[in-house]
């Protein structure tokens, strides 16, 4: 859907400067090239992302973790966005639309008699006026009178010999895939009005002007509507088509006009290359729910974690646990996910590392906590030069190496580690937050929280920036972030260095 929305923007921008700048402008091959050209690079210029331009704006990256739905009544059920099957039941319309539009266009065609010449076939109908050209059959009534019939005829040539039923057939298809999309059908009628005026130029060399404008009002013909043909008559634009033809041509240097195209394609290449400057390595996962429909497997999860937080208050910062304690917290955080499961909320299940591979990694946390306190021999001078350095953070695409959530250490890839890290933040939240203060607030309806926090080069979580409806809901959120655990911190250039990340929140209140 944001693509759709970027290239129907694009659409707008070029759209809006063929109007006020190019349409009334006698350079009629030019504004055809322009009106193709723009409605395709619309839909190419959302994947051109120029590095070079991203510097032309300040940016600040931060990876955006997956949005957490939280909701205080019942389950809110996952499925699919409704806008998909408009999309599919549109895209279906459309298509049986147009293939009636053919099915009519094939009738007519053998309902004709055929007349073959070198260049083209004309089909003559039977008791009409219709006049129209598709690719290289041009469609005649039998009853238009024989003094206008030149003139169509040569009128239909020009849009033979010139192809426009292929830039036709092209909007044709657009409006198709895009059928929401209002802009493919002013596209589709601009580039009408620009065949009709590239015919009657060529058609009026050498002739007078005034004798061929005559013959367009003296006489009206019947059409067979097909938006995909060029038709000699059209009420809507005779009016234009004089105008046009009784319009000065256009001084030269006028195509400068043209120039236009230059900066509207850099403004939108900027924002092309730069629309990744917040938020900008944006999971795609389904915002996962929590409920409190079930209270007796809330009750009993908090209770579960209570114990797991009691086990771990245990431990000193240089010790390991037991292997009866590790594996008890194992069971317990298996249980936890099988209640969760069981509500419907988060379809999650818990892998835990074998008691060997944890010890293995703890202690090596525990060598690398022991050579930093080393290094950072407690003096001001020291602290100060820490703190200024705690405080430089990079972005995801400068880091050599992400954040590591604890337990996630023995992973491989770089997207395994982020997978591990997104997972945790959300089970932590989710398992964490005080949904009773939603409860007990007269929030209703859904209301959105924007945070940031950053991922220190000492591992630790630091809150940046929380945006939400209320105080109660922006201390929470806090606490929540500022709960999460100590994390082995990204590493650049061999240095451990910060990251900034941004979890956004939903509370769904059911009113």
């Amino acid at each position: 859907m944001a693509y759709f929305i970027q290239v129907v923007a694009f659409q707008l921008l070029f759209l809006l400067s063929y109007d006020l700048f190019l349409k009334k402008e006698t350079f009629f091959n030019w504004n055809r090239v322009y009106l193709i050209f723009s409605s395709l690079i619309s839909f190419l210029l959302p994947f051109i992302k120029i590095e070079s331009f991203q510097n032309v704006v300040p940016q600040e990256y931060i990876i955006l973790l997956p949005e957490i739905m939280l909701t205080p009544e019942k389950a809110v059920a996952t499925i699919e966005p409704t806008w998909n099957w408009f999309l599919i039941i549109g895209f279906s319309i459309s298509s049986l639309l147009f293939i009636y539009k053919v099915v009519q266009l094939v009738k007519l065609r053998f309902k004709g008699r055929f007349v073959k010449h070198e260049n083209y076939t004309m089909i003559i109908i039977p008791e009409s006026t219709i006049a129209f050209s598709i690719f290289r059959y041009v469609f005649l009534g039998n009853d238009i009178h024989e003094e206008k019939l030149e003139d169509i005829l040569s009128h239909e040539l020009v849009h033979i010999r010139e192809k426009h039923s292929l830039d036709l057939l092209y909007f044709e298809l657009l409006r198709i895939l895009c059928w929401f999309n209002p802009l493919v059908y002013i596209y589709q009628k601009r580039i009408s009005e620009v065949h009709e005026y590239i015919a009657d130029a060529i058609i009026v060399k050498g002739k007078n002007k005034s004798d061929y404008y005559e013959k367009l009002l003296a006489e009206v013909f019947q059409t067979q509507q097909f938006s995909f043909t060029n038709q000699f008559f059209k009420h809507s634009l005779i009016k234009k088509r004089i105008i046009m033809l009784t319009k000065q041509k256009s001084r030269q240097i006028l195509k400068l006009k043209y120039l236009v195209l230059i900066p509207l394609l850099v403004v939108a290449l900027i924002y092309t290359s730069c629309d990744e400057a917040i938020f900008s390595d944006t999971e795609n996962t389904t915002a996962q729910t929590v409920t409190l429909d079930k209270k007796a497997a809330k009750e009993k999860i908090t209770r579960l974690y209570e114990r797991v937080n009691e086990i771990n208050r245990t431990l000193k910062s240089d010790e390991v646990l037991t292997r009866e304690a590790y594996e008890e917290q194992a069971e317990i955080m298996t249980e936890v996910a099988g209640l969760v499961d069981e509500d419907g909320t988060l379809a999650k299940t818990y892998e835990t590392q074998s008691y060997e591979e944890y010890v293995d990694v703890r202690k090596k946390r525990i060598a690398e906590a022991e050579n930093t306190n080393k290094r950072n021999k407690p003096n001001k001078k020291a602290e100060v030069a820490s703190k200024e350095d705690s405080d430089e953070t990079y972005s995801f695409k400068e880091v050599d190496k992400l954040p590591i959530y604890p337990g996630c250490e023995t992973l491989g890839s770089q997207e395994e580690i982020k997978k591990c890290l997104t997972e945790n933040i959300q089970k932590h939240v989710l398992h964490n937050f005080n949904m009773k203060m939603v409860e007990e607030s007269k929030l209703k309806g859904k209301q959105k929280i924007q945070s940031r926090f950053i991922i220190d080069k000492n591992g630790k979580v630091q809150v940046a920036e929380v945006k939400a409806p209320n105080t109660a809901l922006k201390n929470e959120t806090e606490r929540v972030i500022k709960s999460l655990p100590m994390f082995k911190p990204a590493q650049k250039d061999g240095k451990s260095v910060g990251v900034k990340y941004g979890l956004p929140i939903t509370f769904k209140v059911q009113e």
